[in-house]
């Protein structure tokens, strides 16, 4: 397992870090990706090996501007894979950031925050 993915945001796709040292995992920017398999293909591999050994914490932190349908589908999987290690392997927490004004990001995240049994904040910014 690579310990460190670190992808740079682009016009349509997020930024993503993966430290696997740290337990500390971010998504920033926008997610609009053309082929959304092709672009979460390796992150979901690395999250699937990820909580096979995770860290006794792990750290999710989404500032994202927006994301499409498609990208909801695979942060919803990513999300449930990390929460079936919560308690079990690893202490897990989520930070959605959202700008204040933004009103369907806070709506997303408190979507995603209903359907999850791990704590997860939301927090204005």
């Amino acid at each position: 397992m690579q310990e460190t993915i670190n992808i740079e945001p682009a016009d349509d796709t997020p930024g993503v870090v993966l430290d696997k040292e740290n337990g500390v995992f971010k998504f920033f920017g926008r997610s609009l990706p053309e082929d959304v398999n092709k672009f979460y293909g390796n992150i979901q591999s690395w999250f699937t090996e990820y909580c096979k050994s995770p860290n006794p914490e792990t750290e999710i932190v989404f500032n994202l501007d927006y994301f499409n349908s498609s990208t909801a589908r695979i942060l919803v999987k990513i999300l449930i894979e990390t929460e079936n290690i919560h308690n079990v392997k690893s202490k897990v927490h989520v930070s959605w950031f959202y700008n204040r004004k933004d009103y369907v990001m806070h709506d997303r995240g408190n979507e995603l925050k209903s359907v999850l049994k791990i704590p997860f904040d939301l927090k204005a910014i």
